[in-house]
């Protein structure tokens, strides 16, 4: 067996920051600057012949920055399946525009359509975030959850409910972390978050891998969550779509889960690697290899949605 190296120059990733304490609208382009003293790669393996290698292990891998062996913490298969917690903003606003029964419909519509094998959590955010069903394979509870959602009162959470749902539903552990935010553009009545909390939450969604899919019905024109939305899926590569009026939701929620499922199909050859670093900052030479019979491997910095 021989050790087979891919390398790459590393580029830092950029890391779009978001001012939303005063519901400001501006976007700005800043170097991500690493907190972590962990690192995160995405690596294909195949043989000569092109066939993808799934049954690797941690120790089928070595990584390096500037020719310093890492340790590898762990090499998730890109067939685990995603664990995706749907936030529903079920405030006034949505009721008001008449949309309730479209929501209904366009969730039940994502959980008919979404492949099985993926763990689903739904939860409301309006007024409170409070979990319908928490994170399970069985999709008839999901649908039945789906069908009973009703208004609730007072504004949505968006910002709450995106930080609570990854701060207590989530764990380090997840291969593929995954939030689904159905909002509107009625008002946010979350916690303020400046400038640099955003930036800190941001950064810990990528150093674990998360994706973000953000559905917006825009009734007013848009908002914050609109803004919120587009940068965090610009940042994470994931699906972001915004509406008029809450009827295309039954159509676009079909979209965005079969575009998820076809995603993870492409994605399932690609491990996830966690290792640690000797310091936060990121080497300027990473070099990857896999022990196999001639084994070619790939480098991916992110396993993000092309542009939509």
């Amino acid at each position: 067996m021989r050790n087979h190296y891919a390398i790459t120059s590393h580029t830092p990733s950029r890391l779009l920051r978001f001012l939303t304490a005063a519901m400001v609208a501006a976007l700005v382009g800043t170097p991500h600057a690493s907190a972590q003293s962990q690192g995160q790669l995405f690596a294909s393996v195949t043989t000569q012949e092109g066939e993808p290698v799934l049954d690797l292990t941690a120790d089928s891998f070595q990584i390096q920055e500037d020719g310093v062996t890492m340790k590898i913490l762990s090499a998730d298969p890109g067939t685990t399946p995603m664990k995706v917690a749907v936030l529903v903003d079920n405030s006034e606003a949505i009721n008001a525009s008449n949309g309730l029964t479209a929501l209904r419909r366009g969730i039940t519509g994502f959980l008919e359509t979404l492949p099985l094998q993926h763990e689903v959590g739904l939860f409301s955010i309006a007024g409170r975030v409070a979990p319908l069903v928490d994170f399970t394979n069985d999709r008839d509870e999901l649908l039945d959850a789906a069908d009973g959602l009703f208004a609730g009162s007072g504004g949505a959470k968006m910002i709450d409910g995106m930080r609570e749902t990854w701060d207590r539903r989530f764990s380090s552990e997840d291969a593929w972390p995954v939030m689904v935010m159905v909002v509107t553009d009625g008002p946010e009545t979350s916690g303020n978050m400046n400038e640099d909390q955003f930036g800190a939450f941001t950064l810990d969604l990528l150093s674990r891998g998360a994706m973000v899919h953000v559905v917006v019905v825009e009734t007013r024109g848009g908002g914050v969550q609109s803004q919120i939305g587009q940068n965090l899926t610009t940042n994470t590569g994931g699906f972001y779509r915004s509406m008029n009026s809450p009827t295309a939701l039954t159509n676009t929620l079909n979209e965005l889960a079969t575009t998820m499922g076809e995603h993870f199909d492409e994605m399932s050859p690609r491990y996830r690697l966690l290792y640690e670093r000797p310091s936060d900052t990121p080497g300027a030479q990473m070099g990857a290899g896999v022990v196999g019979p001639n084994y070619k491997m790939q480098l991916f910095a992110d396993r993000r949605m092309p542009p939509q």
